[in-house]
């Protein structure tokens, strides 16, 4: 089985610096909707995803919006699970950004309630978990707000107090925010599996001065192997792991 994580930024092409740049200006600051949806395009996204061939993908930075084509492409690769969770809103016109998990493997989503998040950039991209009844296994995924605000140890507790309540095996896949040894002693329980791959930014000039692991592959009850990246038009690596 293979699981994998890939933030991609809203589907706007973050290969260029000035893409990258006036794209993110777009989400999070632009008024005018037209001239945010002609910045993206989710075939951007597609691409990368059936090159990692996974069977169960978790996917952020989807602006609220895109769900359904995005729900509609994926099931064209045969992702017929889909879930998706709001996270904090983008500030001039009021648009969730988005998680989700796709899955090939029958799963159902588990709600979770109190995940905290503040409505500004930067914090929190949301939180969803889905249960896998033929394996006994709760897949989550979540984009944690910047290390540098308030809420991020909020949202680490939070993570920590419901991991300690699960006795099934777990895949926790996501946009951390931060690098694993800054943080290697939060889950005790867990393998990191990603091996710290560095996964952003991919963006030039930006890679000179942050190229970090912030995405991460933690499991408990699997074993990793076959672990590997994939670069596509987002500044951040879609990451992915075959699980035993």
């Amino acid at each position: 089985m293979r699981v994998a994580f890939y933030n991609q930024m809203f589907a706007l092409n973050g290969r260029p610096l000035f893409g990258n740049l006036l794209g993110h200006l777009a989400v999070h600051f632009q008024s005018n909707e037209k001239k945010v949806w002609n910045k993206t395009d989710l075939s951007r996204t597609l691409e990368i995803i059936e090159k990692s061939n996974a069977d169960i993908i978790g996917i952020a930075e989807i602006l609220e919006g895109q769900e359904k084509e995005l729900e509609e492409k994926l099931k064209k690769l045969g992702y017929n699970y889909f879930f998706f969770s709001k996270g904090h809103k983008t500030k001039f016109r009021d648009l969730h950004v988005i998680v989700a998990i796709a899955s090939k493997i029958k799963c159902v989503m588990e709600g979770v309630e109190g995940f905290p998040m503040k409505n500004e950039m930067g914090g929190g991209g949301g939180f969803i978990r889905c249960y896998i009844p033929s394996l006994k296994t709760s897949v989550i995924n979540l984009h944690l707000a910047n290390v540098k605000k308030k809420v991020f140890g909020k949202q680490i507790r939070f993570l920590q107090d419901l991991l300690k309540e699960r006795k099934e095996k777990i895949i926790l896949i996501g946009d951390f925010n931060i690098s694993y040894s800054k943080f290697k002693n939060v889950f005790k329980d867990l393998d990191l599996i990603s091996k710290e791959t560095k996964t952003c930014s991919t963006t030039p000039l930006f890679k000179l001065f942050s190229y970090k692991d912030l995405d991460h592959i933690f499991v408990k009850g699997f074993k990793g192997k076959n672990i590997g990246d994939f670069r596509g038009y987002s500044d951040h690596k879609l990451i992915y792991a075959d699980l035993k």
